[in-house]
């Protein structure tokens, strides 16, 4: 194991790396997500797109106002709006809705929301009451508007209320988890390009090639170094999880074993990522700027940094095929409470890629060593 431990030794000398690895990252997302966030004391933003205007769709209306801020939107500020964090979710009323309800169907409310939290629990709920009574009371006034409207008072007037109240109001939640998840990814995935120049630079001063002539051979040395790199990666995961869940408290799911299993699906992919990218690039600068030019753009597309739903459609579909979109979704499905094979599919696509980018690594080097 000297090639094991001497790829250790090359990333841990450097004091640099072990602030950036163990205590740069992990404090740097706690902060921004952690002491960062704003408590609005329990006070929910609701964003309102009324598009039906009618009596019935006020009194909705104010019943969502009695437990909520509303806000009065256009549907063309529901984007902006969520983004800019003004509303916590946003409620669209469809164009005869009243007339469908009163006729004795079940129209249905679109929502739209970018935080995967329980924030609007409390007003879903609320809101679910008012139409199942109104349902009922349509049922009974047979499309009789004046009938349904009579009724529809006589159980806003009555004693029957449902209360409900908030447990907590923070942003420690999931949707900051996966920010925070979304920031360790591009972090591990920039600590490709150490381990990418550390095998280049091996490459410039000879010692792949004397490692060639030693009884080592080419899979043992390339099965050391992935082994060194990727135990480095899984003490950044580790140190990451440990400072944001008992330091920053943040919500970690009900499984933290799982959710470090889908991080150490993402560093094999990363360490893979480095190998790769160590077997195309001649040298260290040139590695450099191939990884400037793709990670970030990586990352920005599959949604490391804001949720996917934020960029345009096509940006969306582009940004799904990439590997760090599918650990988002595989981590959001763990944090959600889901098993682990619920997330087979995310884990199977990154294992794929990560099998990829392994044979595009060690052919070239395979081909560099004959």
């Amino acid at each position: 194991m000297t090639v094991f431990k001497y790829a250790l030794k090359r990333l841990l000398r450097n004091k640099f790396n072990l602030f950036t690895i163990f205590l740069l990252t992990p404090l740097f997302i706690g902060f921004t997500f952690g002491l960062g966030s704003f408590d609005r004391k329990g006070i929910i933003n609701v964003g309102l797109v009324d598009l039906d205007f009618t009596p019935f769709t006020e009194k909705l209306a104010r019943e969502i106002a009695a437990s909520a801020q509303v806000w009065e939107l256009a549907e063309g500020d529901i984007r902006s709006a969520l983004a800019q964090d003004r509303v916590d979710f946003v409620l669209v009323i469809d164009k005869d809705f009243t007339q469908e309800t009163i006729g004795g169907n079940a129209p249905n409310l679109r929502s739209f929301s970018i935080k995967e939290t329980d924030i609007a629990s409390r007003i879903i709920l609320k809101i679910e009451g008012f139409l199942g009574a109104a349902r009922s009371i349509a049922a009974t006034a047979a499309g009789d508007q004046a009938l349904f409207y009579q009724g529809l008072d006589a159980y806003l007037e009555g004693s029957f209320r449902i209360k409900t109240q908030a447990f907590s109001r923070t942003d420690k939640s999931v949707e900051n988890t996966l920010n925070s998840l979304g920031l360790l990814a591009f972090s591990m995935m920039m600590l490709s390009t150490f381990s990418a120049n550390n095998l280049i630079r091996e490459r410039e001063d000879r010692t792949f090639y004397r490692v060639m002539s030693s009884p080592c051979s080419l899979k043992g040395y390339m099965l050391q170094n992935i082994l060194g790199y990727l135990l480095i990666l899984l003490w950044q995961v580790l140190a990451m999880l440990v400072a944001v869940k008992w330091i920053f408290g943040f919500n970690l799911g009900p499984s933290l074993f799982n959710l470090f299993l889908v991080m150490a699906v993402f560093a094999a992919f990363c360490v893979s990522l480095g190998i790769a990218l160590a077997a195309i690039a001649r040298t260290a600068r040139q590695a450099g700027t191939i990884a400037s030019l793709t990670i970030t753009p990586v990352a920005m597309l599959s949604g490391l940094y804001w949720p996917r739903s934020l960029m345009p459609r096509f940006l969306q579909l582009i940004g799904r095929y990439l590997p760090p979109a599918w650990l988002i979704e595989a981590a959001g499905k763990v944090l959600q409470g889901k098993p682990l094979s619920g997330a087979g599919l995310e884990l199977t696509i990154l294992l794929g890629y990560t099998l990829v980018f392994f044979l595009l690594g060690t052919w070239r080097r395979g081909d560099v060593a004959n």
